[in-house]
Parts: C-alpha cells; structure tokens; sequence
C-alpha cells in the first residue's frame, strides 16, 4: 500500500497534523499504513511526558500532556484501543492517579504496568466514594451491616494491597512519590541520590498507617539503596510524636538505617505551640527509634519557629543521648545547617549541643 502524498511529507509536518487531531484518530491514521505507526510513534507520541488518570468512575479518562507544547489530549476506556494509546506513550515520566476508592476494575494498572513508563514522579490521590441519585447504589453504600461492613473492608484491603504491589513496581525509577488519602492528609516523598526529603503531614490513623501508608513506602524504598542523608519535615494536628514516628518508619524502613549518617527534624512552624517540657518529651519518645542507626553522625534539630532560649536548647543532647545505647556517639544541632564539611570531618564527636 502506498502512503500516497502523506509519504512526500516531512515529519515536522506529519508532527502538526498529529497535534490538530484526537488520540483516536492518531492511532485510525496509524492503522492506515505501516510507515505512518512507525513515524508517528517517532514524532508525535516520544512527545507525550505527562499523564493523569482520573480513575472515579468505571469509565476512567486519561489526560496525556506534552510539555514541549503546552497541549492535552484525553481519552477514555469507553475507546475501544485505549490500550494501544498507553502502550505508544513510552515515554510517560510523571503520572496522577486520582481514585475513587471504591472503583474495582485494576486493568488501568495492568496496563501501566506492562507500558514499562520510565516513572520519576507519581502521584496516587485517593477520593472517598462519592453519594449518588440511584436508589440501589444509596442502599449499598449506606448499608451498615456487620456483612456489609466487612465486605467494604475486605475489598478496601484489596485496593490498599495492589496500589502498593503498583508502586512497588514503580518504585526503582522514582524521584518523587506524593500521597493524599484525603485533600488534607499527604505525604510527599523525595529522592536525590543518597537525600531523601520527607514532608508528612498526616493525620494519625493506626488503621491507615498499617494497611496503606506504612506498606507502600516500603514497596517504594525495598528497590532502593538506602540513604545516608534523611530530613523529615513534620506538620501535625495532634500528637507530634505519633506524627515523628509514623514519618520515620516511612523515610527509613529498619533495613535502610544502618547507613544513615545525617537526619535533619524539621517541625516547621508547628513548634511554636510546643514548649520546652513537650519538646523533651517528644525527643525522649522518639530517641529508641535511633537504635539501629550504628552510623548516624549529625542529628540536626530544626527548631527556628520555637520559643526556647539558648540555655533550654542546650539541654536536648541529654535527653536524646540517656535514651541511646553507649554504642551511638553522635552530634547534635540545632542551627539551620550543619557545619562545613572540611570542619565536619576533623571534629569528633561531642557530647554536648551546638546551638546555633
């Protein structure tokens, strides 16, 4: 089959009708010759770097963007080769999935998952299930018998289990891991080299935490090297040292602590309600989850928006060094920074605080 007058067309210009056209009819033109699937997956689709998949309904919309131009282009599972979109967007980097958390058909992830994106940033937004005008959907979803109930719970544990097997998948390739239960709960992972940055800024919910949260930042960390450098940013509503711990066991599962080497406590401007007392306290209860940290050097409290005076700050290290084995010898600040490196490596390790 000849491609006619489109074979005399240079493929900037097979580029711009490509651009002018929806997805479904890319991939209809595709279909048309061999040569076209072959300089289109070249011109057009290598341009695709972004996608949002907005999964709150059976009928789940995917959004493909490419940044190069500013332009969107979206398509649904209600087209019949919405597969075959995904599987040419080879070169997807950052993914949005918002998901309605009752929405049971996982052959979106299927199909991500066998795509092979090269994933440096995703993010899982979780929505709860939203009312409806249909009589029957009211009665099932209203419906609070223990059968019922368990039967909610039961799949809920289904969806948190293979999001988490997804992200494990996702995980070797990722720089930044954002996600939200709810729009007020987040947790937003970052990750350069050897520097994981965490920002936590969750509710405490025991439930949560082991089914979901706790889980699928492992499946993340488990492809990954462990960190020497780890800074935990903590916002909180109510119980700061649920909150420090919850952050902890996300950034450093027990098998990544044993190369960590500095750990930056950032408490934001949540500390100025705190005061020296809760401070303390906080410390004293965190201080055991050190224990497998053989190698941390640096512990770097971020305590700028507190109201302490330099004689209270000097009182911190006692409390962190009575709660560690003899074995841990490690310095603590409480300035923004650490000292500079040259200075670092000659010091040896003190017992007592550098206040900034």
């Amino acid at each position: 089959m000849s491609l006619g007058y489109l074979g005399l067309l240079p493929p900037e210009l097979i580029r711009e009708i490509c651009y002018n056209l929806s997805l479904s009819d890319i991939v209809n033109l595709q279909n048309s010759h061999p040569c076209l699937e072959v300089l289109i997956d070249n011109v057009f689709f290598v341009d695709l770097k972004q996608m949002e998949v907005n999964w709150e309904t059976d009928d789940i919309v995917f959004t493909l963007f490419s940044p190069s131009t500013s332009t969107a282009f979206s398509t649904t599972t209600a087209y019949e080769n919405w597969e075959d979109i995904l599987y040419k967007s080879k070169r997807i980097s950052k993914l949005s999935i918002k998901k309605n958390e009752d929405v049971k058909d996982f052959t979106v992830l299927d199909v991500i998952e066998r795509a092979e994106y090269p994933l440096a940033d995703v993010e899982l937004l979780l929505r709860p299930n939203q009312p409806t005008t249909s009589d029957e959907d009211a009665s099932t979803t209203s419906d609070t018998t223990p059968t019922a109930v368990l039967a909610r719970r039961f799949f809920r544990n289904q969806v948190y289990r293979r999001l988490t097997s997804f992200m494990s998948i996702c995980g070797c390739s990722l720089n930044r891991f954002r996600l939200e239960t709810d729009p007020s709960n987040s947790i937003e992972y970052l990750r350069k080299g050897s520097n994981v940055h965490l920002i936590y800024a969750h509710d405490n919910d025991s439930l949560l935490q082991q089914q979901l949260i706790i889980p699928i930042f492992y499946a993340i960390n488990a492809s990954g090297a462990p960190p020497s450098t780890v800074t935990l940013r903590i916002g909180w509503r109510e119980k700061p040292v649920i909150a420090l711990q919850t952050a902890f066991h996300v950034a450093l599962p027990r098998n990544h602590r044993s190369q960590l080497q500095v750990l930056k406590l950032d408490f934001g401007f949540n500390v100025s309600t705190l005061s020296h007392e809760e401070i303390q306290h906080i410390l004293a209860q965190y201080a055991p989850y050190l224990y497998d940290t053989r190698r941390l050097q640096h512990l770097v409290l971020d305590l700028s928006y507190s109201t302490l005076h330099a004689s209270e700050l000097e009182t911190l290290y006692s409390i962190i060094s009575n709660e560690l084995p003899g074995t841990h010898r490690i310095s603590v600040y409480t300035s923004e920074s650490l000292l500079k490196a040259d200075f670092v490596a000659k010091q040896k390790h003190t017992n007592r605080v550098a206040c900034s």
